[in-house]
């Protein structure tokens, strides 16, 4: 960890094993770390608002990538959080930003996030300022996507974060079940992914979604392996066809794995009745190879969910029997509760190959990097 202030956190990892034994893990203090970022946006709406504060941090991201000053662990310590959410939002778009990355950077490399920032970091960088030397240097850092738009559109997802028990609860007794379960929920929608088509994930899904695209050499493993692809991350939908797109996507889920994807835990821990899920979809490309034996699909009992905390813990599968949910039983809120196992349905479609990649853009499409 980065600081002792850290140590005040439950030590809780959840492992996405694979039934070869390839193992991902996803910790909660990468939620934390995450959900600390979005309280400090929220507080600052200059840093949400088209306007001169948010186009120069957007022109001191770009420089500072052009120049490699964020690519190590005590270059990531330093950056001020304004900077730091920039880049949250160009690793939001994975596909744009490893070829931003892979085509301008000196280094051919995409930058990778190597620290947990916590509040004190934050707290340091608080009364940062854009930088104005930048007005005569050469800029040879473009991101591929329209920043402020991109930014503007984090909007939708910062309102409904607000009504979220995570936006004002005490991170320090979350309940570590809880954050397991949100992992597990996260692992089966990934593993719904079809051939050339549009999923649509739950708010709490979204936020597991965001926290893992935040390390996006992990994601973009984790995603080839589990999904066979590397799958795209795209907020600019249309409402209408978001809202056929999550039927869809909840339909699939309740036949997967015999369970309601949207009456889960995101009903309880928001503090509103009235938000089911952010502008978020995915489309995956058509994929003719085979993974594993299968074509066209992936199956479901070859992945299962683990969590330890402190070296020990339970394991709990996710890929379960024929009958088992993938999000059932009691959840909890921050502070406490029960929760039950991730089971699995018998299949879910995540598309063949290895290799292959989902193009970008508001409708999607296929494509290599």
């Amino acid at each position: 960890m980065n600081n002792l202030f850290s140590l005040s956190f439950p030590n809780c990892n959840a492992k996405i094993i694979k039934h070869d034994g390839t193992t991902f893990t996803i910790s909660y203090h990468e939620l934390v770390d995450h959900i600390l970022l979005l309280r400090q946006v929220i507080n600052h709406p200059e840093m949400t608002q088209q306007g001169d504060v948010l186009e120069n941090f957007i022109k001191d991201y770009c420089e500072k990538m052009a120049r490699q000053e964020m690519k190590f662990r005590h270059q990531q310590l330093d950056l001020p959080w304004q900077i730091d959410w920039i880049w949250h939002v160009h690793r939001l778009h994975p596909l744009a930003y490893y070829n931003d990355c892979c085509k301008q950077l000196a280094d051919g490399e995409p930058v990778d996030q190597k620290i947990q920032k916590f509040p004190t970091n934050y707290n340091k960088q608080c009364d940062a300022v854009p930088s104005n030397s930048s007005t005569n240097c050469h800029v040879n850092f473009v991101p591929s996507i329209d920043l402020v738009q991109a930014v503007l559109r984090q909007c939708d997802f910062l309102n409904k974060f607000k009504k979220h028990v995570f936006y004002s609860c005490d991170l320090k007794k979350m309940d570590t079940l809880l954050f397991l379960e949100l992992v597990q929920n996260y692992a089966c929608f990934m593993k719904l992914a079809r051939q050339n088509d549009i999923i649509v994930p739950t708010f709490n899904i979204d936020l597991i979604w965001h926290t893992h695209l935040r390390y996006p050499q992990h994601y973009r493993a984790f995603s080839t392996v589990v999904c066979g692809f590397v799958v795209d991350h795209d907020d600019a939908i249309e409402a209408n066809v978001l809202s056929d797109a999550l039927q869809k996507t909840a339909d699939r889920w309740k036949e997967t794995y015999k369970s309601n994807m949207i009456q889960n835990v995101d009903t309880k821990t928001s503090k509103a009745s009235q938000y089911v899920t952010s502008s978020r979809m995915v489309r995956a490309p058509v994929l003719n190879k085979t993974y594993n034996g299968t074509s066209s699909t992936y199956i479901s009992n070859g992945v299962n969910i683990g969590v330890s905390s402190c070296g020990g813990g339970n394991t709990l599968s996710c890929d379960g029997g024929n009958t088992s949910s993938c999000d059932g039983g009691n959840s909890s809120s921050c502070d406490g509760g029960n929760t039950s196992s991730c089971g699995g349905g018998n299949t879910s479609s995540c598309g063949g190959g290895t290799t292959s990649s989902c193009g970008g853009g508001c409708g999607g499409g296929c494509g290599g990097d």
